[in-house]
């Protein structure tokens, strides 16, 4: 008896449950020339203009690829001129981990390294003498010593600077 009301309960339902959206679309027609023709179809050409040669592409994926090295978030330090602030350097800084040393607990601490970054170039002047640039040589000097003075003497092999972007005061 269950089953008589159960059946008509059921059909019922199943009449009056919406339809997938997608069932009621139909799949896109065939184009009439062959597949290698570059007409018609749903095609999307996506174009990007990045800066910079395949050269230095080259380099930086070779840079991207050394599992010894690690990228510390953007450094802000302070431009000045005659004890004047000018503007603000945002660098990114590359460090590269010495061999033997553990990479993932370098890692872990990098929000530390980054502190000691910032405080460095604070304490320290990393702006060339109009204040108008950063002193890329001063600045990585400045920069690996307080990474090292963080880590150990031992733990790091290198500090480059990827890129750096200069706000000045108008």
């Amino acid at each position: 008896m269950r089953y008589l009301f159960a059946l008509p309960v059921w059909a019922v339902a199943v009449l009056l449950a919406p339809v997938p959206a997608f069932a009621l679309v139909s799949p896109p027609p065939e184009p009439a020339h062959g597949a290698g023709d570059s007409g018609g179809g749903n095609r999307i050409l996506t174009l990007f203009n990045r800066a910079g040669s395949e050269e230095e592409d080259a380099a930086e994926a070779e840079e991207e690829e050394d599992p010894r090295s690690f990228t510390i978030p953007t450094v802000v330090a302070p431009l000045q001129r005659d004890g004047h602030l000018t503007g603000y350097a945002y660098v990114q800084i590359r460090v590269r981990v010495a061999d033997g040393q553990n990479i993932w607990s370098v890692r872990e601490d990098a929000h530390y390294a980054l502190d000691a970054a910032v405080r460095a170039a604070f304490r320290n002047s990393v702006s060339n003498a109009e204040g108008t640039d950063l002193d890329a040589g001063r600045a990585v000097d400045v920069w690996r010593a307080a990474l090292i003075e963080h880590y150990g003497a031992q733990a790091i092999d290198r500090v480059e600077i990827r890129q750096a972007d200069i706000r000045l005061f108008r």
